[in-house]
Parts: structure tokens; sequence; C-alpha cells
């Protein structure tokens, strides 16, 4: 299954948010961690919408 408007550097960014989120402590976060948690949000958030537009949006 092809999701149109998913680029291999998005699903790059999946497998290293994923590995990078498996390796933080959670109980001892730091400054860097919540800008990191903050920015995978929006970066999520703003593939949605990317998908969502290409997909839904598009087809119309």
């Amino acid at each position: 299954m092809k999701i149109d408007g998913l680029n291999k550097t998005d699903w790059l960014m999946m497998v290293l948010i994923a590995v990078i989120l498996y390796d933080t402590d959670y109980s001892n976060l730091q400054a860097i961690d919540y800008v990191l948690l903050v920015s995978v949000t929006a970066w999520l958030i703003m593939l949605g919408i990317r998908l969502y537009v290409v997909n839904v949006k598009n087809k119309r």
C-alpha cells in the first residue's frame, strides 16, 4: 500500500524518532528533551495535515 505524500525521509524521521524516544529517560527530563518532544509533536501534526491534504482534499 503506497501512501501519496509520504516520502522516504518521512520514514527515516519516524525510525529516528522511535529510536530517540525509546532511549529517552522520562523520569529525568531536561530542557532539550522537552524541546525534542514538542518538535516531534509539531512534526507529526504537520505530517498528518500534509497527508490529509494530499490524500483527501486533492482526490476530490
